[in-house]
């Protein structure tokens, strides 16, 4: 049963929380107005005070973003309902009477394009239950979030997040939360903004830890290249590559062509690492919201830092293209030159401990590799502040197609949330199998509470020679320099 519970004020209005399962939630709170209309493709703005008490009860509208039909982990990761007026929070806490609570804020994935802060995948409940305000974020995507007109305002989805950000700051204590102590945390797009936001000078102050799960930051592109994309874009929509132009099409024109661009974008016949990505909606550095390369502006900051991969981050993406269980042996190789996976690379995966052999395993590696392994080591390399880096390995039993610890198996198991992925039904029942760790997911969950909590989870930060790595599995192990002969050819590479 759930009772509605005290109000709470914050700088727009009064909020009613609603009690469950011992924490208290608020839906969809704004934390700035629509970002369509008269405030498209323009940075945040505050969002309008209300009268009297609004109602949190109900999720808040999802980002208008594109759906991947067939997919049975859209209901897991991505908003029930979508809508123009989606720059909201949810917030979970364990009582709003206390104060000086840590704050995580929860930056959701899916590759800049799709995702919501309020999905299953997301909930705070875990978090709120030992001790923390958690908040999940909106945030703008695709078309309308990423793309570059170099008119002097860009990367708007990242300005949204600064602005998630900076309105914990102003509220947060409302709601039993310590503003000094908040730890920003993504995975996979989110990661990726972590990391981006690690180095945006908008958002220095406005958090004391990160974690970057499954990030890279070499997923950003300069503006040249980005207006490569628009021009494309565009061509597409039959306008000018110009702002003014882009804000005359339609916002369900836009969400409908965002997914045939990334398709275009992702084409293994092309040369050269820069047009081979994930996506084409992408950080844009070398502006004034971003001056440097995430890289070089991360490996500068002071703030501490938790990150990791896992094994196979990209099997599930070659499963979606139809690449899995089979993969022609000219096709791999094809992927692997486009990485620049030259012969070194190769010899390492085949001769190393791993004992890679197969087309499939060898270009699943390679992509694993470069587009979230490799950048990874390379960003806490180079950084002097603290680093602890983490590998997961779990595996998932589904086969065929055998994803093993595949991108994103590591949700449920860092938010101690087996049951939120098994909900979804015969999918999430597959990719856990019946004989999901729990204790891999208690452990793995109290470790990011405790860096969350103390910047210290639980084992040596990385630097060199060590490298320690936390190795999360049915068993977890403390590694020093895992994978080094794959680390070494791949820096070789270069």
């Amino acid at each position: 049963m759930v009772q509605t519970q005290p109000i709470v004020r914050t700088e727009s209005g009064n909020v009613a929380g609603v009690e469950d399962r011992g924490a208290v939630r608020f839906r969809g709170v704004p934390f700035a107005a629509s970002p369509f209309g008269a405030n498209r493709y323009q940075p945040p703005v505050a969002a309008s005070a209300w009268d009297g008490v609004r109602d949190t009860a109900e999720f808040g509208v999802g980002v208008p973003q594109a759906r991947f039909e067939g997919d049975p982990f859209d209901p897991y990761f991505n908003p029930i309902v979508q809508g123009q007026d989606c720059l909201t929070l949810d917030i979970w806490t364990p009582d709003i009477s206390t104060a000086g609570l840590p704050v995580l804020v929860w930056i959701h994935g899916g590759g800049f394009m799709t995702g919501t802060g309020s999905a299953p995948a997301h909930d705070g409940f875990t978090f709120a239950r030992d001790g923390f305000v958690h908040v999940g974020i909106n945030y703008r995507l695709g078309i309308d979030g990423f793309t570059f007109f170099d008119d002097g305002v860009e990367n708007l989805g990242l300005l949204d997040q600064i602005a998630a950000l900076e309105w914990v700051q102003r509220n947060i204590a409302a709601f039993g939360g310590d503003p000094s102590q908040v730890t920003v945390f993504g995975q996979s797009g989110g990661g990726v903004a972590v990391m981006d936001l690690l180095g945006m000078p908008g958002a220095r102050g406005l958090f004391a830890r990160a974690i970057a799960m499954s990030g890279s930051p070499r997923a950003a592109t300069t503006p040249d290249s980005a207006l490569r994309v628009t021009r494309r874009l565009a061509e597409i929509l039959g306008v000018e590559p110009t702002r003014d132009a882009f804000t005359t099409v339609s916002v369900e024109r836009t969400v409908a062509a965002t997914l045939p661009m990334a398709m275009e974008f992702l084409d293994f016949s092309q040369t050269g690492v820069e047009a081979f990505t994930v996506s084409p909606y992408r950080a844009v550095y070398g502006t004034a919201s971003m001056p440097h390369s995430p890289l070089d502006a991360a490996a500068k900051s002071t703030v501490p830092l938790m990150t990791g991969t896992l094994r196979n981050e990209a099997t599930g993406f070659l499963a979606a293209l139809g690449l899995l269980p089979n993969l022609p042996e000219a096709v791999g190789q094809q992927m692997r030159h486009v990485l620049g996976a030259d012969g070194a690379v190769e010899r390492a995966y085949r001769d190393g401990p791993r004992g890679l052999a197969s087309p499939v395993e060898l270009a699943e590696a390679a992509w694993t590799d470069w587009a979230f392994r490799i950048p990874t080591l390379d960003l806490v390399d180079a950084r002097t502040a603290p680093s602890h880096v983490y590998e997961f390995r779990w595996e998932s039993p589904i086969y065929p197609p055998r994803l093993g610890a595949n991108h994103a198996l590591e949700v449920p198991f860092m938010r101690d949330d087996l049951a939120a992925m098994r909900a979804i039904g015969v999918a999430g029942d597959s990719l856990l199998g019946p004989d999901a760790p729990s204790d891999l997911a208690r452990r793995m969950h109290a470790a990011f509470a405790a860096f969350a909590r103390t910047g210290d989870p639980g084992w040596p930060a990385y630097s060199s020679p060590e490298r320690s790595t936390m190795v999360f599995n049915t068993v977890d192990s403390l590694e020093n320099d895992p994978g080094a002969a794959d680390r070494r050819a791949w820096r070789d590479a270069r």
